[in-house]
């Protein structure tokens, strides 16, 4: 995962929805933020963030690889933070999707680099980060 500046810019509370924004988009993710009070990111400011994401486990091969026929790299929200991700294989060992935004390891396994170039759409069943 890649360091980030990010903002926060609300919170429900420790282990709830918090928004922040990054690169001038509007994300809803698990606070894992204010579990630190004294180091805890301050509203409005920037800090540096890193994104922690909870996958769904059930998808299949088939529609991971029929996802994304616009070939798109970005996050869409599908309710609170849960996202569908849309990205492009750039590695294996261990497979890495840039969706963007962020770039996530382990979608898939596989030692097949047939698949580096494939775009890819996988859902994200919970969108979290750390402040660094």
């Amino acid at each position: 995962m890649a360091i980030m500046k990010a903002k926060l810019l609300s919170t429900n509370g420790t282990y709830l929805e918090a928004l922040l924004e990054i690169e001038g988009h509007e994300y809803c993710v698990m606070d894992e933020l204010t579990l630190d009070i004294d180091n805890m990111p301050k509203a409005g400011e920037p800090f540096e963030f890193e994104f922690s994401n909870m996958l769904d486990e059930v998808e299949s091969w088939e529609s991971i690889f029929q996802g994304n026929p616009e070939k798109k790299k970005c996050l869409e929200q599908i309710d609170g933070w849960k996202y569908k991700a849309y990205g492009q294989i750039t590695s294996i060992n261990p497979v890495k999707v840039d969706c963007g935004v962020l770039v996530e390891e382990d979608v898939i396994h596989t030692h097949d680099p047939a698949v580096i170039g494939e775009y890819i759409a996988f859902t994200i069943s919970r969108l979290g980060g750390y402040a660094i």
